[in-house]
Order: structure tokens, then C-alpha cells, then sequence
């Protein structure tokens, strides 16, 4: 659609809008692995939500009702996240063709936009997802791959066709390579979906130049678990070099040796170490403790929380590990300390969870429009107003959304090859 004015076609803000939510939806790669049914829900910008997770309950056997407890589980989610990009257009830059339009003045920021969004999700894996296989300081293979398609088997993770892999371009050049003469691209579909790179390993897999790195703290020492029997969400610790500032670093991964994971199933132990990540900086003490917060909570099938009338209700049916550490338990942080490390995502689409909104338009404003795709979710909104004494316009674009990890234990970091 256009308006015609002295013999030229002036495209109009919604033609200019749709035109920046095409090439969104082009070029967003991670956002399209996630889920994504959550918009509704939320009314602007600064809406918190309190999503409830699914029950979780435990079967007993023999004749004999044994009752299990039913418990609300949620977690909060929020539309905390804006960006945007400005640009100044006059009239006579509306009578370019769509197509000239779209490369001189939208296609540089919404590639930003959809580079910023696809990151904001990665970020939060790094920080949330806790499962981990691959030895850091080697680059990924096709067997580590499998492995941890396996791993993720044994801890109950779905293999119903939604899992998913991100890499980093480093590693999906090496794994290409390693398949060499193996391996073909699905060259049709990657044309239609940016970053897919085909089956691989048992996931749907895509590579993303957003990959985050992560830095492991400045840990030193011989930590051990103070005091035994802990279960929740932080760790009391000591033994680590004295007085240290970024002993543990936020998104840091530690285990604790005799605290195995179990399959959420059967409740029996994979043979495998928990792992947990460490949810904030951490530095020591002048004796060498430290507190450490972690994700998720240490449940040995003892951890209980209180519902909304101050009743102690047990978390038996969320139990998570095969015992509750011991005193003096070893810890191990996995890398070297210091260290940067390249990380790949596994994960299970219901994982991580997306949420777009419409950006409220201002009255005021004498260019407004926005446009929602309905089969993506995805959301843009443009305002702007008129400069008489130029005649040009100066607009802005912006995209407004939330992400959080709603279900860690569907997601795995592959730990991989330092970053030099």
C-alpha cells in the first residue's frame, strides 16, 4: 500500500513497519528455537508475571493411599528489556523504492535489534543452565555431542523432536569439518531458516555468532562444604585461597562430590555428579569462606517451603539430588581459573521462554505505528514526529520483550576449546 503524491509513491509508516518486522523475523536465530506463547499474558513495559510450573508428584506403592503434597512452584518473569534505533528520513526519502528504502535505513539497526535479542537469550542460558559435559579448554566433537544427548536422556529431558542445539561458529566449523564427506548440509531449509546448519548429534542444530564466553572466577584452594546436610539455594563453603575478590564468578559451574543428580522419573541416581551454576559473584573471606548461591536448590527429597496460610509443605516430589552434601565434601568449579572459555547450548525448546509486547504509542506523536506478526509472536513499534522547518522526520523503531530460563533442567552446557 501507498500514497501517491506529486507523481511519486510515499510508502506510509505501516508499509515501513511491516518492512522492519520482516527483517526481524529474518534475521533472528536463537529467538526462534524458544518458546514462545507467553505474550498475552503481559499488558507493557514492567510487567512481572508469576508463572506457575507444572506439579510434580511422587508415586508410592502397595494398597494404601499415601497422599502426596501438592505445592504451587513459580518463578517470576518480567518485560524488562527495550531497544531501539533512530534515524531521520524527509519526505523525499519516502518516494524511494521499499527495497531502497529497507537497505539505506532499516537494515542496519534491526539486524542490531534482532543481534541484541538473540543475545539477551543466550545470556540468560549462560546464567541458568547448569548440566554440563565437554572439557573445557578442547573444542567440542560430534562425540561430546552425543554424550550429552544421552546425559540429557538419563535426567529426564524430552526427546519428543524439540531439542535444539546453538553453537558457536568456532565449533560448528570444527564439527563440519570432523563430518567432512559425512555430513550434508540441509542447504533448502538452512535458505529458509538463518543459522540452521540440519540435524546433528540427535538435535535440530544452529550456529549463532552471539555465543556468549564465560570467564571462570579467580578460584583457589581446597573448598570444602561447611557444615553437612545443607539443601536450598546457597552453599556454605571454606577452604578457598583467603580474601579473594571474584573468587566465583556469576555463571560459574561447581559439583560436590558424593551429591549425584537422579533421573526426575524414577528418582534414581544417572551416575553422574549434580552440577550446579553459581547465580552471583562470590568473593572470600579473610579465613577463606565463602557463601555461594546456586541454582538449582540442593533437594534431597527433605526440602520443604510454606504456602499462602504459613503451612510447612514438603518439596519431596521436586528432588533433584541423590543425597545432601556431606561436611568437608569436596568442591570442583569446572575451568582453569580466569580462563575464557567458548560454551555451546543444548536444550530442550520449553527451556527458555520469549515474550515480545506492543510498545503503548504516545498520543502526541504524529507518526505511530507498530505491527505484530501472528505466527512469531514478534513485535515492533515505530513513533516519531515531523520537523516543519526541515521537513524531515525523526522516527525511532523499537522492540520490547523478556526472556528467562523457565525450566533449567531441560537445558546443558557444552563446555569447549579456550578462547585465545
Amino acid at each position: 500500500m501507498s500514497v501517491q503524491g506529486s507523481g511519486n509513491s510515499l510508502l506510509t509508516d505501516d508499509i515501513i513497519i511491516k518492512e522492519a518486522l520482516v527483517l526481524l523475523k529474518n534475521n533472528l536465530v536463537t529467538a526462534a528455537t524458544v518458546y514462545r506463547d507467553l505474550e498475552k499474558r503481559f499488558g507493557k513495559v514492567g510487567d512481572t508475571i508469576s508463572l506457575k510450573l507444572p506439579f510434580r508428584t511422587r508415586t508410592a506403592a502397595g494398597r494404601t493411599l499415601v497422599k502426596q503434597p501438592m505445592v504451587d512452584q513459580k518463578i517470576p518473569f518480567a518485560i524488562d528489556r527495550q531497544e531501539h534505533f533512530g534515524l531521520e528520513i524527509t519526505m523525499r526519502d519516502r518516494t524511494l523504492s521499499l527495497e531502497q528504502f529497507s537497505e539505506r535505513y532499516l537494515k542496519s539497526g534491526i539486524v542490531q535489534i534482532a543481534n541484541v535479542v538473540d543475545r539477551s537469550i543466550l545470556l540468560e542460558m549462560r546464567k541458568r543452565f547448569f548440566c554440563s559435559s565437554g572439557t573445557p579448554g578442547t573444542a567440542s566433537t560430534i562425540a561430546d555431542m552425543r554424550l550429552a544427548y544421552a546425559y540429557m536422556g538419563k535426567a529426564g529431558v524430552p526427546d519428543d523432536g524439540n531439542r535444539r542445539a546453538m553453537l558457536d561458529m568456532m565449533d560448528m566449523a570444527v564439527l563440519s569439518n570432523e563430518m567432512s564427506g559425512k555430513y550434508v548440509e540441509m542447504l533448502a531449509k538452512e535458505a529458509l531458516q538463518k543459522g540452521y546448519k540440519g540435524p546433528l548429534g540427535g538435535f535440530e542444530t544452529f550456529e549463532s555468532a552471539n555465543m556468549p564466553t564465560h570467564t571462570v572466577g579467580d578460584h583457589g584452594g581446597s573448598p570444602v562444604v561447611n557444615t553437612a546436610s545443607q539443601t536450598g539455594s546457597s552453599l556454605i563453603t571454606d577452604g578457598w585461597d583467603v580474601s579473594t575478590t571474584g573468587l566465583l564468578k556469576e555463571g560459574d559451574v561447581i559439583t560436590i562430590s558424593g551429591v549425584y543428580e537422579i533421573n526426575p522419573q524414577n528418582y534414581t541416581s544417572t551416575g553422574r555428579l549434580q552440577y550446579f551454576v553459581v547465580t552471583a559473584d562470590v568473593d572470600s573471606d579473610g579465613s577463606g569462606n565463602a557463601t555461594i548461591p546456586i541454582y538449582p536448590s540442593i533437594n534431597d527429597g527433605t526440602l520443604t517451603t510454606v504456602d499462602g496460610e504459613g503451612n510447612t509443605i514438603s518439596l519431596r516430589g521436586y528432588q533433584n539430588v541423590s543425597a545432601a552434601p556431606a561436611d568437608n565434601a569436596p568442591i570442583v568449579v569446572l575451568g582453569t581459573a580466569n580462563t575464557e572459555y567458548r560454551q555451546n547450548f543444548l536444550y530442550h525448546r520449553d527451556a527458555v521462554a520469549l515474550a515480545m509486547i506492543d510498545l503503548e504509542l504516545p498520543q502526541s506523536a504524529t507518526v505511530k505505528s507498530r505491527v505484530r506478526d501472528p505466527d512469531s509472536g514478534l513485535s515492533l513499534c515505530m513513533t516519531g514526529a515531523y520537523d516543519i522547518n526541515n521537513q524531515s522526520e525523526i522516527t525511532r523503531i523499537d522492540a520490547v520483550w523478556g526472556t528467562h530460563v523457565i525450566y533449567g533442567e531441560l537445558g546443558h552446557r557444552l563446555w569447549s576449546d579456550n578462547v585465545a
